[in-house]
């Protein structure tokens, strides 16, 4: 049912397909909008993994005399006689003629006299040109992300800038006469704003940025005016509260009026149902529950695989695992029953007896995974197995 309702959601919106090229140094945890190509080989030139002595295997057991030293940094080329070897340094050219590197530490040197050993394996401490990447290689493929890993690679390259997919410009706010900030002091009959700062945090955790714009009164001209100035700047936008059917809910008729198109009204699950989605051109609406388990849970479920998906994310959305399930549990049929628990010992095991509602918030933060049932699922048995999702 989840993907189902991705899929309407995927099925409507279009890639942004805002593009920006960026220094490397700006570049980590962006998503590539091309294939990025090798432009050279690596090593770029044959050369030594150690400092040693470079030489040719056939000599093994003689003793050579040293020509000289080889140092990283030389750009010319270097020759070798078969009495002859060459003092070398980590990443200097290997000269011509030699095929073998001993380390230095192993060496036995007098009076300018290298004494080979009569075992040493051909090729040791001899990098060859392009045998890590050859001009023309995939380094990174299109979609996906950069890593710091990533980024040492396309550095060796000489890579200094990439291409990558503009992540959409993200507003916040929450809506609620009954709402206090945090920071702010609430009465015994006022609530905090939590949503607002779990959101923006999940946001945060998945490499998306957003704008917190604060509470909205429940009124239909400072509802109107704030999306109003959203449209103006922002391409994607996130409020809590508002999405139910309550006198006091004006969501959906203001942006209809403001031309938005509604994917769906509601996702049939608990908690969440009253969470809604519209899209005009290439503005995204989503509109939460007010209830923070319930806003937060879709916000996971829905808003964050939905902004993967508008920059092209290719990765799963989800951390998958199969487990056992402890204990036994009776579940509601004809819906999806959302089911907060902790994964432990290759176990799933449900937080309070799944005695929570849509408002409650500790067992949301004491969960560390979540199982999402089957419409027709009517119980969980012990020692069943079931797919969960890590939260976050």
């Amino acid at each position: 049912m989840i993907n189902e309702t991705l899929n309407l959601i995927y099925n409507e919106i279009k890639s942004l397909n805002l593009k920006e090229i960026v220094h490397l140094n700006e570049a980590l945890n962006e998503i590539c909008t091309k294939d990025i190509i090798a432009i050279k080989d690596l090593p770029c030139f044959d050369n030594s993994a150690l400092d040693g002595y470079a030489f040719n295997h056939k000599n093994a057991g003689k003793t050579l005399k040293i020509k000289g030293v080889i140092y990283a940094g030389d750009k010319k080329e270097f020759y070798l006689k078969d009495d002859e070897c060459y003092k070398i340094m980590t990443g200097a050219i290997m000269p011509k003629g030699a095929d073998t590197v001993l380390r230095i530490e192993d060496a036995n040197v007098k009076n300018d006299v290298l004494s080979l050993p009569n075992e040493i394996k051909k090729f040791d401490g001899y990098r060859l040109k392009g045998e890590e990447v050859t001009k023309g290689k995939i380094l990174i493929k299109k979609g996906e992300v950069i890593t710091p890993r990533k980024i040492m690679l396309l550095a060796s390259q000489g890579i200094s800038e990439v291409e990558i997919y503009k992540k959409p410009k993200i507003a916040l706010f929450s809506s609620g006469d009954e709402l206090k900030e945090p920071w702010q002091k609430a009465d015994e009959y006022e609530i905090y704003n939590a949503n607002a700062s779990g959101i923006e945090a999940l946001l945060k955790n998945n490499g998306f940025k957003s704008k917190y714009l604060g509470i909205i009164k429940d009124e239909p001209l400072t509802i109107k005016e704030s999306f109003e100035k959203c449209f103006k700047e922002f391409d994607f936008v996130i409020t809590s509260g508002g999405a139910s059917a309550g006198d006091k809910d004006y969501m959906d008729e203001i942006l209809k009026d403001f031309g938005f198109k509604e994917i769906f009204d509601h996702v049939n699950i608990k908690p969440g149902r009253p969470t809604k989605c519209f899209i005009k051109d290439e503005k995204i609406v989503f509109v939460l529950a007010g209830n923070p388990t319930a806003a937060y849970l879709l916000a996971f479920l829905l808003v964050i695989p939905t902004l993967k998906k508008l920059i092209n994310q290719n990765n799963d959305f989800f951390e998958i695992s199969k487990t056992k399930f402890s204990g036994n549990l009776k579940l509601k049929s004809g819906r999806i029953n959302a089911i907060l628990g902790i994964y432990d010992n290759f176990c799933f095991k449900v937080i309070d007896d799944n005695k929570f509602g849509s408002g409650t918030i500790f067992p949301l933060a004491k969960a560390t995974h979540l199982y999402l049932s089957d419409l027709d699922k009517k119980e969980l048995k012990d020692g069943e197995i079931i797919e969960i999702l890590k939260l976050d």
